[in-house]
């Protein structure tokens, strides 16, 4: 993935909680044809952080691909919001300025390990359901459910691990625009009626806050 140093994020706690934030990727293997992708949650197993955890239906295209344990890639990527340059101070300064897009996107790499016990699919899907169910007023748990039904269930998916070896991340969030240029894409998007527009303008405050530091109290 291309991240110029003004947007690469290169702290691995970071990078990790990017990755359990954004939490549903594409992932990619190579096959006899070409890619193939598939779309689906993962997260980090709790006790390996460098091991991400999915599954898929067995009747995925991909299954056949990933029985083979291959190299493979998966791609978290969001929010992301366009960018008009009609926002831009600078517009009015030079007329210099052209559209561009604010996103945030990680791309771990590494090798597809199959799982494939019961008990390792069940607890992968207990993991996934879990981590998606924590917050909520009423969490749903695998256990929940009639023992024979998720026998059944389990014996429909392809569980996996993905063991990472490498992870590049890229918040690209008008880091590279003079201040008064920020501020008014920080404007724009905040004030719009997109959901995905407004998760980006609360990124950019972040990564201002956190470019400023800390706050002193005398």
């Amino acid at each position: 993935m291309y991240a110029p140093p003004s947007f690469r994020v290169n702290d691995a706690a970071e990078l990790s909680a990017m990755i359990a934030r954004l939490r549903f990727a594409t992932l990619v293997v190579n096959g006899p044809e070409g890619p193939v992708a598939a779309h689906l949650p993962m997260i980090a197993e709790v006790e390996h952080p460098d091991v991400l955890l999915g599954h898929v239906a067995r009747a995925n295209p991909i299954v056949p691909l990933l029985r083979e344990a291959p190299a493979a890639l998966a791609c978290f990527v969001g929010p992301y919001a366009y960018v008009s340059p009609a926002w831009y101070a600078s517009k009015r300064e030079h007329g210099k300025v052209v559209p561009t897009w604010n996103y945030v996107a990680v791309q771990a790499r590494g090798t597809i390990e199959p799982v494939g016990t019961a008990e390792g699919l069940r607890a992968i899907v207990a993991a996934l359901t879990d981590e998606m169910e924590t917050g909520r007023p009423e969490p749903w748990a695998v256990d929940d459910a009639p023992a024979d039904f998720v026998a059944g269930m389990l014996k429909a998916i392809f569980g996996f691990r993905l063991r990472v070896t490498a992870v590049v991340g890229s918040a690209k969030l008008s880091q590279n625009r003079p201040e008064a240029d920020r501020a008014r894409v920080l404007d724009g998007l905040a004030a719009s009626p997109e959901g995905t527009d407004r998760a980006v303008a609360l990124l950019m405050m972040d990564a201002q806050q956190a470019a400023r530091g800390p706050v002193r109290r005398r």
